[in-house]
């Protein structure tokens, strides 16, 4: 049986050759297409993206035009009010001063602070406080604690302490930015930004003070020899 088919594939192979080499270079030539289609979708697709995002520049660039920009001075109290939000790099004798301001407008008594170094990043720090205060004393310390210290505070954990009455723990959150200078408009201006920023101030009860001018840090916090 061997011998007899393999004379008759040899037969078929010579008979339909044309056939196979054109399906073969067929084959070849739709691999090269979806190959060269493929690049060619991908590069429109990055051009797509590239002008999507001059165009986003330039609407940017048409809001700013029709928008009603501050002063220089308003701006830079601005700024000066954020830099003690949220500073560039954390001075820790600020937190120190939050945490005794938050008490005094509070009357929440602070017994014990650490930080919480495996729960910090670069860009927050984690403090665990212990405190004292009737129910009343700390939902004023619950209203105040976000901006009532002068910096921006958050906390991720309450716990009440059920073997001393009074007794509070709770997970308080400090941050700091980095801001890489940039020539580039990222971001539009919003007269409803500023509006906000305003009633942020009024909660904050902040005041532009003359030394804030310099916009320079202010350290004239309450004098410790070490703040932890």
């Amino acid at each position: 049986m061997k011998n007899k088919i393999k004379p008759f594939i040899r037969r078929l192979l010579k008979e339909n050759i044309l056939y196979i080499a054109a399906n073969f270079f067929i084959f070849i030539l739709i691999i090269i297409a979806v190959k060269v289609g493929t690049t060619e979708s991908s590069n429109y697709e990055k051009k797509i993206a590239a002008l999507k995002t001059e165009l986003n520049q330039l609407q940017n660039k048409v809001t700013l035009m029709h928008t009603i920009i501050p002063s220089s001075e308003k701006l830079d109290e601005d700024l000066y009010f954020l830099n003690k939000l949220i500073p560039n790099v954390e001075d820790y004798f600020s937190i120190v001063y939050a945490l005794e301001k938050l008490s005094e407008k509070s009357n929440f008594l602070i017994l014990s602070y650490n930080v919480a170094v495996g729960k910090s990043t670069s860009q927050k720090l984690r403090i665990n406080v212990t405190g004292m205060g009737d129910s009343q004393v700390f939902i004023e310390f619950l209203k105040n604690y976000n901006f009532g210290g002068d910096r921006l505070i958050t906390s991720d954990k309450i716990q009440l302490d059920p073997n001393f009455f009074g007794t509070i723990k709770i997970d308080l959150t400090f941050y700091t930015k980095n801001v890489q200078k940039s020539q580039n408009l990222e971001l539009a201006p919003d007269d409803k930004v500023f509006k906000e920023l305003e009633a942020l101030k009024s909660k904050v009860n902040f005041s532009f003070e003359s030394n804030a001018a310099s916009n320079e840090p202010d350290f004239k916090y309450p004098k410790k020899s070490n703040p932890f």
